[in-house]
Parts: structure tokens; sequence; C-alpha cells
């Protein structure tokens, strides 16, 4: 099991598009992949999961990885906050 703390870098938090994002990116590994953000469990490949949550710009939140391919998982989710999910 991997945890990480990650900054998000919208400005305008995790709105639909960077949500569909994730949960796509979220969705290409086998790994349980969780995030808890405001004390709250999000559901990495559920898109519904993401936009309830709430997530607002420049805060962080903590991804969890567990699984066969955490490492690569972990990896990619990483990328795609510094990135800003290509949007901003």
């Amino acid at each position: 099991m991997l945890k990480e703390v990650v900054k998000i870098s919208n400005q305008h938090g995790i709105h639909a598009r960077p949500a569909g994002v994730l949960a796509k990116a979220c969705a290409q590994y086998q790994s349980r992949i969780e995030m808890i953000y405001d004390g709250k469990v999000i559901k990495g490949r559920s898109i519904m999961s993401i936009l309830g949550a709430g997530i607002k710009g420049k805060g962080s939140l903590e991804i969890i990885c567990s699984g066969s391919d955490e490492q690569e998982a972990m990896a990619r989710l990483k990328v795609l906050f510094a990135e800003g999910f290509g949007f901003e």
C-alpha cells in the first residue's frame, strides 16, 4: 500500500472534466485507488464520488493505492495532479 499527499494545482478544483480524466486514469490500473479529502473517502474509479467530494483548488488530498500495480498508478496520479489534469 502506498500513500502520498498531493497538492491540487487546479485553481477551480476538480470539476467535471478533471474528474473524468482522473476516474479514467484510475480505471486503467488493477490496484484499488482511493483518495481522502476533507475527511471523505473517494473512490478513484467513480466520477460521482470524485465530484461529490467537492474538491477545491489549491488544497491537498491523500492518495492511497493498493495492489499489484500500485507504484505505476501512484506515479501516474502524481503527474496528473502536478499538471492540473491538462486543464487551466
